[in-house]
């Protein structure tokens, strides 16, 4: 696997394109969270700091990632991290709460 940068998740921010920015601090952590990454269908989720990830494959074998809300990681990928303590239940429920208002 390897990853490799969407513009459409990087400053500056392009208008009329979708996709949340990735955190600066993320970057240099990218290739760790890609290969530590969970696959789930067609996607790939990791977490890291308290904020959940997900990548999605561009090319064969090429992936890019992007931030998501808690409640768009699938439920027993969840389940796995907080059973593994790899990402916290109250960040996960807090995260979640925040989501729905």
């Amino acid at each position: 696997m390897k990853y490799e940068s969407n513009a459409k998740h990087s400053e500056p921010w392009q208008r009329g394109r979708r996709g949340s920015l990735c955190p600066k601090e993320v970057k240099p952590l990218a290739a760790d969270l890609l290969a530590q990454s969970v696959l789930h269908g067609s996607k790939r989720y990791a977490t890291h700091g308290g904020k959940a990830y997900c990548a999605q494959q561009s090319v064969a074998d090429v992936w890019h990632g992007y931030p998501v809300a808690w409640r768009e990681v699938p439920p027993d990928v969840v389940q796995a991290w907080t059973s593994k303590d790899i990402a916290l239940r109250r960040v996960v429920r807090r995260a979640r709460r925040r989501s729905r208002r």
